[in-house]
């Protein structure tokens, strides 16, 4: 596994990281909610003329509910295209890695924006989980928050792009010795916000 693509489509602004061999660049972009349109292109800017793809690292959640489906499903038509492996890292774990890079060792919550002012929210201690993902308001974080959102918090904000690079920082030589196994599931806290159209419902009464 020489190249491998890490996608994290879990905000409305998305991220790519590439490691070469260890060797490592990336991109953020805004994408409000022009994922599948934007996405693809972005890839093909930051690979270049590089066509080696080895393996896909996608973040699978909790995020935006169309922004992950559309990073899982982007990495399994590459997958599919390259002959590569696809493996998942979830949003709340990879701000760990992103915290665990800047030096931070100590008890925090990892956050994520879950709609309706609410955030997903997972314990953190001495960098391993040290609790499920729960659904958590504002006002039961604060200064404990690491995550998009956190500052506005008292906490710290982790960015899209730190989140993809801790990723594949971290899972980057650990999928090169064959230690992780391939698969990606999309993970929500909650079913989507998808309803019946006037028109769809009329047509069936």
């Amino acid at each position: 596994m020489s190249t491998i693509l890490c996608i994290d489509t879990a905000s409305d602004r998305f991220a790519l990281a590439v490691d070469r061999d260890g060797f490592v660049t990336s991109l953020e972009a805004e994408a409000a909610q022009d994922h599948s349109k934007l996405l693809l292109p972005a890839i093909a800017s930051l690979l270049g003329d590089d066509a080696a793809l080895d393996a896909l690292l996608v973040v699978t959640g909790p995020g935006a509910y169309a922004g992950i489906r559309v990073g899982i499903a982007t990495a399994e038509g590459l997958a599919l295209a390259r002959g590569a492996g696809v493996y998942g890292i979830g949003t709340l774990e990879a701000v760990a890695l992103a915290r665990r890079e800047e030096g931070e060792r100590g008890t925090f919550m990892a956050v994520h924006p879950a709609g309706r002012g609410e955030f997903a929210a997972q314990l953190f201690e001495g960098g391993a989980a040290a609790g499920t993902v729960a659904i958590t308001v504002p006002g039961d974080l604060g200064a404990s928050a690491r995550g998009e959102g956190a500052a506005r918090l008292g906490g710290i904000e982790v960015t899209p792009l730190q989140r993809a690079i801790a990723a594949l920082r971290d899972r980057g030589p650990r999928m090169r010795s064959g230690e992780l196994t391939a698969g990606a599931d999309a993970f929500y806290l909650r079913e989507p916000n998808i309803t019946v159209s006037r028109r769809q419902v009329r047509a069936a009464s």
